[in-house]
């Protein structure tokens, strides 16, 4: 009971000393820093800009690392081909995979390349005026997405039929 009667009094005496009264100058200018509304406008128009040439750095990254690896392993996947055609195997069927793989690669690598492009050739205009730019660039990242997506599908599937090839190896042995 007595601690409940002192956490009390101290609550009844400790809270009014807490709040202070405002000067009437600062309640009529509460935020004299705040920027105009052109100024505003400039600093939306930078940030658009600068997020434009992010993208661009950041798909280029992304493109290239998707280039890079996909080539690596259709380096290798070319080499194990080779291999079975020195030992006699019939490796058409997955050779005719890989190399639409191959083209699809191309193709994306060249779609890729267009979009990093679009997103770099934005330059500072009104949001109005950008739009169209912006969703073309958009348009073309998402065909060489798509393209590279493809072109990871037809290397899974001439990896099945290099998978079926072995498979006939290894039953014969």
């Amino acid at each position: 009971m007595k601690k409940h009667f002192l956490l009390a009094l101290t609550i009844l005496f400790a809270v009014p000393s807490l709040v202070s009264a405002t000067s009437a100058e600062n309640v009529t200018k509460r935020r004299p820093d705040k920027p105009e509304t052109a100024q505003i406008q400039e600093i939306r128009q930078e940030r658009r800009n600068n997020v434009a040439e992010n993208h661009a750095n950041r798909l280029e990254k992304r493109f290239a690392f998707y280039h890079s690896r996909l080539s690596n392993i259709m380096t290798r996947f070319q080499a194990r081909l080779d291999l079975l055609q020195k030992e006699g195997k019939n490796i058409s069927i997955s050779q005719v995979k890989l190399d639409a793989a191959k083209a699809k690669l191309a193709d994306a690598k060249v779609k890729g390349d267009a979009a990093i492009a679009a997103f770099k050739a934005i330059g500072p205009a009104k949001f109005s005026e950008q739009k169209t730019e912006v969703f073309a660039a958009r348009d073309l990242a998402n065909s060489a997405r798509k393209l590279f997506l493809e072109t990871h599908e037809l290397l899974k599937l001439a990896l099945k039929e290099l998978k079926n090839i072995t498979r006939t190896v290894q039953e014969v042995l």
